[in-house]
């Protein structure tokens, strides 16, 4: 189970619980004036109206977070922080303003400011239990490419790690993205291999690049028409180098993708997750079972 699970779960009912609030207000205002204050004036609507406009922008960077597994824990606090000064606000409105509004109105302000408290509660807790990953991930755009990256350091010699690296079968048994990999022709430079996909869709790889024990790389032929993905050029790079007590083995990507700008500029934004989850998930499961070979060999 994710480390960001018990976090983005109380993210995610925060981002509920905010929408639905802001959505009213929004919809509602006049209704809301009425309720809440004593003695509305003309300019109350707009400003709850305002309110609600910010608190379902509020919600969608929520729901972001949310469904992002590796929300860090820098990132929740500052959704804590957020929903204290809520409360603290609350609090000051209480004592401040208290005689302007209404029963109802005050009720519906500490009913709300419960909720928001529950799921500071709730945020904070799962904030302490994240655990960021081991393998370091660094994804940057640049001079139209999309660069990945991961690095992992591993309890395991070179010999072995290389190994399993150069195991392309077996790659398919650590990525999420591929499902199945055969070794088409030669070994080292110029060897090709076919890669699939989960839904059936393939493609061949050119070995660009060998270095024995050390590191190779593939050029994805992106160019022929059944090329599944919106990229023009994609290339990577696998490679170990011994560390005092083990091995760091790292997977660099770069990618162009097809298109103009504004397509260009979507793709970016949405592989930067996937290119993450994707990177992550091998190099957790790549460390794997480059331990056991390790043990195994011992």
């Amino acid at each position: 189970m994710s480390t960001t699970a018990t976090a983005r779960t109380f993210i995610a009912f925060n981002a509920a619980f905010s929408a639905l609030t802001g959505l009213q207000l929004i919809i509602f205002p006049d209704t809301a004036t009425q309720l809440m204050f004593k003695d509305p004036a003309g300019w109350m609507p707009l400003v709850l109206r305002l309110l609600g406009v910010g608190l379902v922008l509020f919600a969608l960077d929520l729901f972001l977070m949310a469904t992002n597994r590796f929300v860090t824990k820098g990132e929740v606090m500052l959704i804590v922080l957020a929903d204290i000064g809520w409360l603290i606000a609350s609090a000051a409105i209480f004592l401040l303003a208290g005689h302007v509004f209404t029963g109802t109105g005050a009720l519906m302000i500490g009913v709300v400011a419960v909720f928001v408290a529950f799921f500071a509660t709730g945020q904070y807790v799962g904030a302490g239990r994240i655990v960021a990953p081991k393998g370091r991930v660094s994804i940057v755009s640049k001079n139209g490419k999309l660069l990945a990256s991961v690095r992992r350091a591993v309890d395991a010699p070179a010999e072995a790690v290389w190994n399993v690296m150069t195991d392309h079968p077996g790659y398919a048994d650590v990525a999420s993205n591929i499902t199945k990999v055969e070794v088409l022709s030669g070994e080292g430079i110029g060897m090709q291999r076919r890669c699939f996909g989960p839904k059936g869709e393939n493609w061949t790889e050119t070995c660009d690049h060998f270095e024995p024990g050390r590191s190779y790389g593939f050029k994805i032929h992106t160019e022929v028409p059944d090329y599944p993905y919106p990229i023009s050029d994609l290339k990577g790079r696998w490679s170990v180098a011994p560390t005092g007590s083990g091995s760091e083995f790292s997977i660099d990507v770069a990618a162009v993708p097809k298109g103009g700008f504004l397509s260009r500029t979507l793709f970016s934004l949405v592989a930067r997750r996937q290119f993450k989850t994707v990177l992550v998930d091998l190099a957790d499961a790549w460390s794997q079972r480059m331990e056991h070979e390790a043990r195994t060999r011992s």
